[in-house]
């Protein structure tokens, strides 16, 4: 009798171990050295995006934004590539279509395993095919990116008239994020549009739908002189990010956007060409 239960025992640590290192090796861990490098990364080159899920793939750390872009890391923390979701495009909002551990639509309208209750990236039921820009429909497969901020709006919410505006002028870009947010023209929808191989260019429309202006990210070191000019001395105890922002307005005119802080306060200002501020929040 001993025997027997020795021998279940031993069967049943032998499975437990197995199980244990195959969770292991999927869900390697991430060293703090290389978060903290990662994070310190993302920060200074897209300021205005936050991590939302770091992962591993063999040698490779991912880090995903909330904006559906991904960056890959070594496991030290040095960039290898970029990449975004606009070859598939989003997969089903879950926004809109929240889903079980399975996939499947939930009956009691609560997502899955996202915060929020917005269901898990990259899973849902299967929907049409998008169109060119992505609006309008969900990609039955793709990788979609979590749900975590209260701004993000579903892509197939956008107005008409967003969607007239894109299709006539960005027809072979993508839609892969949209949001609403408050910047110094007021409340306003921002809609990301990409290619499958660059980053993405920011549509910017105000509460009526009404195209705005466009937003490029920059390097900082390529703003005019004369806005770096009045950055140094208007703003000199701050740290200024490596990235900052380019717009271009439906006039024709164009503002720079400059990302800094000091002491963990962050500040964006928003210089006209000539180096006169704009706005400043």
């Amino acid at each position: 009798m001993k025997k027997i239960i020795f021998s279940i025992l031993a069967v049943a640590a032998f499975m437990v171990s197995c199980s244990s290192n195959g969770d292991l090796a999927s869900v390697a861990s991430v060293s703090s050295s290389t978060s903290a490098t990662i994070a310190a990364y993302v920060a200074d080159n897209y300021p205005t995006t936050s991590v939302v899920a770091t992962t591993t793939s063999g040698s490779k750390v991912i880090a995903t934004l909330n904006t559906g872009e991904g960056i890959s890391f070594t496991s030290s923390g040095s960039v290898i590539s970029y990449a975004n979701n606009a070859e598939n495009g989003l997969a089903t909002d879950s926004l809109v279509a929240p889903v079980d551990s399975l996939g499947r639509p939930k009956p009691d309208g609560r997502g899955g395993k996202g915060h929020g209750g917005h269901g898990r990236p990259g899973e849902g039921p299967q929907g049409p095919r998008p169109d060119s820009t992505n609006v309008g429909g969900n990609h039955p497969q793709g990788p979609g990116h979590p749900r975590h901020f209260g701004n993000e709006i579903a892509v197939d919410s956008l107005s008409t008239g967003i969607n007239t505006y894109i299709s006539a002028n960005y027809a072979g870009l993508k839609v892969i994020h949209a949001q609403v947010d408050t910047i110094c023209q007021g409340v306003v929808t921002e809609v990301l549009v990409c290619s499958t191989t660059k980053e993405p260019v920011k549509l910017v429309f105000d509460a009526a739908g009404t195209y705005i202006f466009k937003g490029e990210r920059i390097e900082y070191a390529d703003v005019p002189a004369i806005v770096s000019a009045a950055v140094t001395a208007n703003y000199s105890t701050y740290t200024v990010k490596k990235r900052a922002e380019k717009f271009t307005l439906v006039d024709g005119s164009i503002q720079y956007k400059v990302f800094m802080n000091l002491n963990k306060v962050r500040k964006s200002v928003t210089f006209n060409a000539d180096g006169t501020v704009n706005c400043e929040k």
